[in-house]
């Protein structure tokens, strides 16, 4: 029987040469731009590092179908011509850092929310691993217990964003993809008593379930989030327009 298929999602570290972020984000224009045309595309969301590396770049890339982001995206002619800058200008220090993910739950917009297309969100990417693999399952229940409880906030409260993430490749791990309106209002979102009892003391490193955390700031400059896709995934069908080949 045919069930829906998770969202795919990656989530990027790009370290940038010195002096570099201004050039990155000219070319993210371009990037963001043929990224919102993608048929199986739903989420291209940039930031600027806010942890010390001022040249680095975090993104959220959101697709239908992983074949969004392995074949259709880096199959334009856009994306061909941004990365030849990209390997010329020698835009990156390093190799790119990405996680692959199955989205596990919670939300990345929600309809009450006035600035959910909002360009210059701050995000926390806040990993964590498990002490083994066995106890994913476990650490994966409480962050979809604190996306839960974060979406009953009230939209005043700032939280646009709580996405639970399974990381594909490394077993032990998975991530929380959280977006609020600004800086202050993830402070206030920290001591608030729901992320206190469920980040700090279940799921503190060390602790009986999570081995180790790191989380990492930015400060959004630009794209999109989970807008709605030309073509859905419904199991081994493809949903598009309204007619179904599979």
């Amino acid at each position: 029987m045919d069930s829906e298929a998770p969202g795919f999602y990656v989530v990027a570290r790009c370290a940038g040469a010195k002096g570099s972020f201004k050039r990155w984000t000219e070319l993210l224009v371009h990037l963001c731009a043929v990224s919102a045309t993608e048929p199986q595309g739903n989420s291209y969301y940039w930031g600027r590092d806010l942890d010390g590396s001022p040249d680095t770049i975090w993104g959220l890339e959101g697709y239908t179908h992983a074949v969004g982001f392995f074949m259709g995206h880096p199959s334009s002619a856009v994306f061909k011509e941004q990365m030849a800058h990209i390997d010329s200008e020698k835009l990156l220090i390093e190799d790119y850092d990405l996680h692959h993910y199955d989205f596990a739950g919670g939300f990345l917009s929600r309809p009450d929310d006035a600035d959910k297309d909002a360009k210059d969100s701050f995000v926390v990417v806040h990993h964590f691993w498990a002490r083994e693999r066995a106890a994913r399952d476990a650490l994966v229940g409480w962050l979809k217990v604190l996306a839960t409880r974060s979406r009953a906030l009230d939209v005043a409260e700032g939280v646009q964003s709580c996405g639970v993430l399974r990381e594909c490749n490394d077993l032990r791990m998975s991530t929380l993809w959280v977006r609020t309106r600004t800086e202050a209002d993830f402070r206030k979102y920290q001591e608030s008593e729901i992320y206190q009892s469920i980040v700090v003391t279940e799921l503190k490193a060390g602790g009986k379930i999570v081995d180790k955390t790191e989380l990492h700031k930015s400060q959004t400059f630009n794209g999109h989030i989970d807008k709605t896709p030309a073509v859905q995934q419904i199991g081994n069908h493809e949903i598009n327009f309204g007619k179904v080949r599979g």
